[in-house]
């Protein structure tokens, strides 16, 4: 299974364009808008409201934030809402084909922690190219199985679209499908 996972990460990897990383300036600003949650048989499991957050990082990387809130009959005013935010930050790999994840700062650390996939932390990448911006966060969990997760985000027109997959052991069982708009920040 581990060889698997490996395999399918190389893959990955090496299959991110031949160009010099650059994530589209279009893309940076403050979105907001919907999603739709749906199971692995295309049927609707939930609805949410997402804010989207791409702004430059350091010198030439980016960092991205990103919240939901799941809304319940419709609404975020009601009991069961649940509210995420998540937020992660690239630069350049040294090859400059695409971003690695920033490392975090963190002063109460007394021993590098073993950050390997095979860990638990998730290993995450991101490529940019002319069909948006991807970002995938891959992890060998518990029982052996692998998770990637796929993000896909890209302008068209005026606004931002959302591509979100959970893979499973090479089968999606999760989709998120979204739009946003752009607003003053």
């Amino acid at each position: 299974m581990r060889r698997a996972a490996a395999f399918l990460l190389l893959v990955l990897v090496a299959s991110a364009p031949a160009v010099r990383a650059a994530v589209p300036r279009d893309l940076f600003g403050t979105w907001v808008g919907y999603a739709t949650v749906l199971d692995a048989a295309g049927q609707v499991v939930e609805e949410r409201e997402l804010d989207v957050v791409i702004r430059p990082f350091a010198r030439r990387g980016f960092r991205i934030r990103w919240t939901s809130v799941t809304l319940v009959a419709g609404r975020r005013d009601r009991p069961g809402v649940v509210w995420r935010e998540s937020a992660v930050a690239f630069v350049p790999a040294r090859s400059g084909r695409y971003y690695v994840e920033a490392p975090r700062f963190d002063p109460f650390r007394e021993r590098p922690r073993d950050e390997a996939p095979v860990e638990g932390r998730p290993l995450r990448w991101a490529v940019a190219g002319p069909r948006g911006l991807f970002v995938y966060s891959f992890q060998i969990l518990e029982d052996g199985r692998f998770e990637l997760q796929r993000y896909r985000r890209w302008r068209e027109g005026e606004r931002l679209r959302l591509l979100y997959e959970r893979i499973l052991d090479g089968e999606v069982v999760k989709r998120i499908v979204g739009q946003g708009i752009r607003v003053a920040d």
